[in-house]
């Protein structure tokens, strides 16, 4: 499996162990930083190279695990964000199931909920309104600053749940920070990565903010 430090390439949904390049019993560190990729479980490849090219030089800090667009969650991956949790690391989760139906779409929130506590809603179209006139959705950021940025056409809602939500669109919340174990995990219900990858400025800030906070 070929590592770097700010990578996690390589790393096939089916593997037994997972190899973190980076020291989660020293999360205080400030220039660790992994993107995972979960392969065939990562629906949106163009979200995992949005990540991949604000991460590069940039130094987090604390110890921080990005998985982009995630539909399933298989076992090593789970164990990796368990435990960057555990060790006082942020862990950022992006929901990739906007179009997954039926029993693809059924395991990813059974997941969210079984390993992570998260509650998702059913995935909800934005570029239709009652009328079918056009229009151009954007979810509105609180945390960790004010950021605008348009979505990639479908979310996944969040359900009641403990945690701050940090993001709304059309007044629904679709991001949500809470602590876990020592660590802070976020979750993404409107994926961002597409929007780092075509450049958006706005998206790119937010990002960098969270790195930082």
């Amino acid at each position: 499996m070929g590592m770097t430090r700010r990578r996690f390439l390589g790393c096939a949904a089916g593997a037994a162990t997972l190899v973190l390049p980076f020291d989660l019993r020293s999360p205080d560190r400030s220039d660790e930083a992994a993107v995972l990729d979960l392969k065939e479980s990562c629906s949106l490849r163009e979200s995992l190279a949005g990540y991949e090219s604000v991460l590069a030089g940039l130094a987090p800090r604390r110890a921080t695990l990005i998985v982009p667009a995630a539909l399933m969650l298989p076992p090593p991956a789970v164990r990796a964000i368990v435990s960057c949790l555990q060790a006082g690391g942020i862990v950022l989760l992006e929901s990739g199931a906007g179009f997954a139906a039926g029993r693809e779409f059924r395991a990813h929130r059974e997941a969210l909920r079984d390993y992570l506590q998260v509650r998702i809603e059913a995935s909800v179209p934005l570029w239709s309104t009652p009328t079918n006139s056009p229009r151009i959705p954007y979810v509105d950021y609180t945390w960790p600053s004010s950021a605008r940025v348009r979505d990639f056409s479908r979310v996944v809602p969040l359900g009641r749940q403990p945690g701050e939500v940090i993001a709304w669109v059309d007044g629904l919340p679709v991001a949500l920070k809470r602590r876990s174990g020592r660590g802070t995990l976020i979750f993404l219900g409107s994926p961002l990565g597409p929007a780092l990858w075509a450049g958006d400025a706005q998206a790119r800030r937010w990002l960098v903010d969270v790195l930082a906070s």
